[in-house]
């Protein structure tokens, strides 16, 4: 295969970046807008479904970091961390719960360090009703845990 086959763009590739660079600047503004939003309705849906969670606004992002610490989780797999052993797919804590009783993955914070531990992070650049369905799911969770 010849080197300039194999290592840069591939000639669709470049026209499809021009094209995406020329034209791309309306769907740009459209999904940056419904990320916003998507934010702003995830804040609000954890303030009122899920008592105990803290949303930490995030910036600049389409992932956030929801504080679980108050619903007083067995994080045990954070212990790990310290001896860096922690992968993205162990889930321990708020992630194993909420996937086992409500059927929502999330990303277990104890993998991204030692301040994780407690935490979870949730992608929410994803449908309005997605996002709807996974925090009730969330709440309805909790409420059986009680």
């Amino acid at each position: 295969m010849p080197e300039e086959v194999g290592h840069g763009p591939s000639h669709l590739g470049v026209i499809a970046h021009t094209a995406a660079f020329r034209t791309g600047g309306n769907w740009l503004d459209a999904l940056l807008r419904g990320l916003d939003h998507n934010r702003t309705l995830l804040g609000a849906l954890v303030d009122e479904h899920l008592p105990g969670v803290q949303y930490r606004w995030p910036q600049g992002t389409y992932l956030a970091w929801l504080d679980c610490r108050e619903l007083g989780f067995d994080d045990a797999a954070s212990d790990e961390m310290t001896e860096g052993l922690a992968v993205v797919s162990d889930l321990s804590g708020p992630a194993r719960w909420f996937l086992d009783h409500a059927r929502v993955a999330l990303s277990s914070g104890h993998v991204f360090g030692i301040g994780g531990a407690g935490h979870v992070r949730i992608n929410f650049a994803t449908s309005r009703a997605i996002l709807i369905e996974a925090v009730s799911r969330m709440s309805r969770s909790l409420l059986e845990r009680r």
